[in-house]
């Protein structure tokens, strides 16, 4: 019985590891993306391809994410309609940021703490073997996203979403398309950056503990 608390004991506390690299990656991937949409913008000249002004879309971006990351508010963009089901998808979007941020909030704090332990007890040799299997997971999905990044995107809100509210018609939804597929993937190739620096370093710590 005190063997199998130990290993359930040690496995939550990886779990929490876990989840504070992942939703930390989710959250700073948000603020990233929000940083460079200015460039993705400029370039593509999405602004003037809606007859807008650069500051205009970018203010209608910066409600959007506002609405996205941050608690409470209701989504209304001056310059462009939104269908309901448009509408409802940004909803369904914002619960799952607004998780990432509690998820972070509340394992942060405790993985730190863990590491600051094993740091203290010379043990962050631990780190070793939890580290090398969640490598693995992004490199496989980064992989398949690589190959077809467009029905990699298609299957990736089939599996989170459970209706097609996320299938945005330009015609009623013209949001989408300042949008652009390329935004997303460098999105995801932000996240894919960012969770395996996470883990790639601690993996390195944790063997140079042995050295």
């Amino acid at each position: 019985m005190a063997s199998l608390k130990r290993r359930v004991v040690s496995l939550s506390g990886w779990l929490v590891t876990w989840l504070a690299l992942l939703s930390g990656a989710v959250v700073l991937t948000c603020l990233l993306s929000w940083l460079i949409y200015p460039l993705v913008s400029s370039s593509g000249h999405l602004a003037a391809n809606q007859q807008l002004s650069q500051p205009q879309l970018l203010k209608n971006f910066n409600q959007l994410m506002r609405y996205l990351l941050l608690p409470g508010g209701q989504l209304r963009l001056p310059d462009f309609p939104m269908s309901t089901n448009g509408y409802q998808h940004f909803v369904e979007v914002k619960r799952l940021f607004l998780l990432a941020e509690v998820v972070c909030l509340i394992t942060f704090g405790p993985a730190i703490w863990q590491w600051r332990q094993r740091r203290e007890q010379a043990k962050l040799w631990q780190y070793i073997a939890p580290m090398q299997m969640a490598l693995v997971l992004p490199i496989v999905f980064g992989f398949i996203a690589s190959m077809n990044f467009e029905r990699f995107f298609i299957v990736f809100h089939q599996l989170l979403f459970r209706n097609l509210d996320w299938q945005f018609d330009p015609a009623v939804d013209p949001i989408i398309l300042v949008l652009p597929a390329s935004y997303f993937a460098i999105c995801f190739g932000l996240f894919f950056i960012l969770i395996e620096g996470s883990f790639g370093w601690l993996l390195w710590r944790g063997k140079r503990a042995l050295r």
